[in-house]
């Protein structure tokens, strides 16, 4: 399966990145955990949409963990996957991150599955990112990251960690 090559992270959404990071530190040993609080502009295939989110991003091993609190604006692709009831922080699994190296031939890539484009969207030059709709088929989304070396030290890379 081509599109797990280079799988290096496993996301969740919640409603409390908080609690829910705080548990994931006591019942499997501390993340460093990189925050961020985005206001992003995602472009979706109906037009550019303003989406805004806090995420945490801790590195188990060789392996990211990404917590995703969605906090206001365009938030569809998250809804589907989080817990009807507002005070339950307990995280809900809800995509994949593969890592690419070449942006062109990792949007060939994207095209040649034919899975719907949910939207794309950049960190200045250093990164692109696109999640796909791979729903039907795998029961999640799959998210495609081209980064700079400087954007993949933003997100922690570890240093020892070989790039596939």
């Amino acid at each position: 399966m081509l599109f797990f090559k280079a799988h290096f992270q496993n996301a969740y959404v919640t409603h409390d990145m908080d609690k829910c990071c705080a548990e994931i530190d006591r019942r499997f040993g501390k993340a460093e955990w990189i925050v961020f609080e985005p206001d992003m502009i995602l472009h979706a295939p109906d037009g550019d949409k303003e989406s805004s989110v806090r995420v945490a991003l801790g590195w188990q091993g060789s392996h990211q963990l990404e917590i995703i609190q969605p906090v206001k604006g365009y938030l569809d692709h998250y809804m589907p996957a989080m817990r009807a009831d507002k005070n339950d922080w307990r995280p809900v699994f809800h995509h994949v991150a593969v890592r690419r190296d070449d942006q062109a031939e990792m949007r060939r890539e994207i095209e040649e599955m034919g899975f719907p484009v949910m939207f794309e969207s950049e960190v200045g030059d250093l990164m692109t990112f696109i999640y796909i709709d791979a729903r039907e088929t795998m029961g999640h989304c799959i998210e495609y990251i081209w980064a700079t070396e400087e954007g993949w030290a933003m997100q922690g890379w570890p240093k020892e960690k070989p790039v596939f």
